[in-house]
């Protein structure tokens, strides 16, 4: 039996019926279409010439709005003018009010004193007692009878050193400090990075100092002669220097320039019946070749004693005697300025712009006065203090004064910026030059406070 074959159909419109079906939809929508137009023309209230003028109102838009524009009198150069000193109003008037905002938060900042704080964050500390602190750069040198770690302020530890010493004394300059046992004979040289070197002297050691570059300076004490002598981080010997009381006198204090090129050494003996101070400057670079001792410049201070000197820069030296303080500036580090006190230096404290020292003030109200000298002499703030201190330094722009029960802090103009006890037994406080942000290491934490 065979099957009728029914032609393939291309596409619907191909199928019977399809074209009705569309047609009657055209018609469907346009009857639906024409009755909602009905029952919405009560709408329409304009008449033809109505519409055609709107019409042509809105093929010319422009001239309409021209002609609306001018219908107050003012052309339209004046309007755009008009609106263009309104908006610089309004934006002379925003600047002045973010001005003032601005003027009124900087000397709220910088004029009011704080008495208050909140504890950011506190990280657990869990050191032994005994355990000491200094700032190097971004990083704390953490110290003790056992070894030196570098960690975060966030007490993370980045590297440590063991070692075994009864007293340990340190000296910080830039990033790098060395570790030396007092009356002992061990040194270790670190930086930010790790341990840079360690050496053991034959002799004990009474004092010791570090330049950037890792060169130290150490005061060995021997039988009936005193050694000043220079070494790199290694322990390799760069320089001696011996004496004695009957030649150049005891070392009091030593330091070496932040370059390591230069080293100072105060001096005291007794001539002909009075005691004197002696200050030696030292070049150990190609230029102090041509001299034998590498001497370089000296100053004699006659009644007094120096018990300190410091550089500050590779270029300038201080000398602190118990009743003023010198300058040395130059190539030569010749004396360029002096200020003399009455009375007594109780501390002496400096960064690389100020100079300060505090005395027992027995002229007013106040029990410490405290000054503060530029690097030419002059200077620059005198403040009566009432508060007791157990330490004071000098961090980021900041003078830091603590017990371990409250902290005050002071701006370098001398001004009390913050003063409070604290709620735990503070070992030490760091300025880290964040806004207002202060970092107190208890016993048992770290602590990022806020002042408020």
């Amino acid at each position: 039996m065979i099957k009728p074959e029914f032609p393939k159909l291309a596409d619907d419109s191909r199928r019977p019926g399809a074209g009705m079906r569309t047609d009657m939809n055209k018609k469907t929508w346009k009857e639906r279409f024409s009755g909602i137009i009905k029952r919405f023309q009560f709408l329409n209230t304009m008449d033809d010439d109505d519409l055609d003028e709107l019409s042509e109102s809105a093929e010319s838009g422009e001239e309409d709005q021209t002609s609306r524009e001018n219908s107050d009198g003012r052309s339209l150069e004046d309007i755009v003018a008009h609106n263009r000193r309104q908006r610089l109003i309004m934006r002379a008037m925003v600047a002045a009010v973010l001005l003032i905002a601005a003027a009124g938060f900087y000397l709220y900042n910088h004029l009011h004193t704080f008495d208050d704080y909140v504890i950011a964050k506190s990280i657990d500390n869990t050191m032994t007692s005994g355990t000491q602190y200094e700032l190097a750069g971004k990083y704390l040198y953490r110290y003790n009878s056992d070894g030196v770690s570098c960690v975060t302020q966030k007490n993370e530890v980045k590297w440590s050193v063991t070692y075994s010493m009864q007293s340990p004394i340190v000296d910080v300059c830039g990033t790098t400090m060395v570790i030396a046992e007092q009356q002992g004979t061990q040194v270790y040289v670190v930086n930010e990075d790790g341990l840079l070197g360690s050496f053991t002297c034959l002799l004990p050691i009474l004092k010791v100092r570090v330049s950037n570059q890792g060169v130290v300076a150490v005061v060995l004490q021997d039988e009936d002669v005193t050694w000043v002598r220079l070494y790199d981080a290694d322990g390799t010997s760069i320089a001696n220097d011996k004496t004695t009381i009957s030649d150049s006198g005891y070392p009091l204090d030593v330091d070496l320039s932040p370059n390591g090129e230069r080293m100072a050494v105060s001096y005291l003996g007794i001539t002909e019946g009075v005691m004197t101070s002696t200050v030696v400057f030292y070049d150990f670079s190609s230029t102090g070749d041509s001299s034998s001792d590498h001497e370089m410049s000296s100053e004699v201070f006659s009644g007094v004693v120096v018990p300190q000197v410091f550089f500050m820069d590779n270029t300038t030296a201080v000398a602190v005697a118990d009743d003023g303080f010198t300058i040395f500036r130059g190539d030569t580090l010749t004396k360029k300025a002096e200020q003399s006190f009455v009375d007594e230096i109780v501390s002496c404290f400096y960064d690389d712009e100020t100079l300060g020292f505090l005395f027992a003030d027995s002229t007013s109200e106040n029990d410490y006065r405290m000054e503060l000298y530029n690097y030419r002499g002059k200077q620059t703030a005198s403040v009566g203090l009432d508060a007791d201190f157990e330490e004071i330094k000098i961090e980021n722009g900041q003078i830091l004064m603590y017990t371990s029960t409250s902290c005050s802090v002071f701006t370098k103009k001398g001004r009390l910026r913050y003063s409070s006890a604290y709620e735990k037994e503070i070992v030490d406080l760091f300025y880290l030059s964040e806004f207002r942000r202060y970092l107190v290491i208890t016993q048992d934490s770290f602590d990022q406070i806020r002042i408020c």
